[in-house]
């Protein structure tokens, strides 16, 4: 069984000097450093296991895909109890695209379908989910689209005094299908199989080799791996 809780990704952040994340934001941890002037503080996907196969995240949409593509990713591999981290493995999203991109064209066509079967909706099926009226209230935009707007953001797409004519009804109700269209789309909990890290064996740090100076040999993979990475060091230049 794929190994993946808390405990063991704070450890290994710990452990190679890594800034603790931001849970709003889904990141689990920054590497912060500098070079030649500039500082990078760089989001991390961390993630470990005790068989080498690696669990990802539930429901996963195109926004994990985005993501994950702006991500230096840490992989701890432990022995089969868990308690032991024997191998680190550092990535860039570049190393990582072969897996990502194989999720996003297994996802790509539900979505397609979900986007497309949006756009076909007339007023005809606006009339029979929401009534036929000539102007729509704040009620009647709240029941169909729920909490996927606040008040202030309702308000702002009234396109007639105090509500919405049938054409901007219309919109949200397009706006409404697609996100259940999402919703049903997401692929629960992907797994990363382990012969997708057989090619970087060559990159695998061993912890039991190096663990008085675990934390200077991943840092200089870790920069390794973000200074040759334009996207990546864009990114991390963006966050500060």
């Amino acid at each position: 069984m794929a190994v993946q809780d808390d405990r063991r990704e704070v450890e290994v952040r710990d452990r190679i000097g890594l800034r603790g994340g931001e849970t709003r934001s889904g990141v689990d941890a920054y590497f912060d450093f500098s070079d030649e002037g500039r500082r990078y503080a760089v989001p991390v996907e961390l993630k470990s296991t005790t068989n080498r196969t690696v669990s990802t995240a539930r429901d996963v949409g195109r926004a994990h895909i985005q993501k994950w593509r702006s991500r230096l990713w840490i992989f701890g591999f432990y022995d089969l109890s868990g308690a032991t981290m024997e191998n680190l493995l550092i990535l860039g999203p570049d190393d990582m695209e072969s897996w990502i991109a194989r999720i996003e064209r297994y996802i790509a066509p539900d979505f397609l379908i979900g986007e497309r079967a949006a756009e076909r909706l007339t007023l005809e099926d606006l009339h029979v989910i929401c009534g036929e009226k000539s102007v729509y209230s704040l009620h009647d935009a709240h029941a169909l689209h729920k909490r996927q707007w606040q008040r202030a953001e309702y308000e702002s797409e009234m396109d007639v005094p105090a509500g919405y004519s049938p054409g901007k009804m219309l919109e949200i109700l397009r706006l409404r299908a697609k996100y259940l269209n999402e919703r049903g789309s997401t692929l629960n909990n992907p797994h990363i199989p382990k012969r997708f890290f057989s090619e970087f064996r060559d990159y695998e740090i061993d912890v039991r080799k190096v663990s008085v100076e675990l934390r200077r040999v991943a840092e200089r993979r870790m920069r390794s791996v973000v200074l040759g990475t334009p996207a990546l060091r864009r990114i991390a230049a963006e966050v500060l």
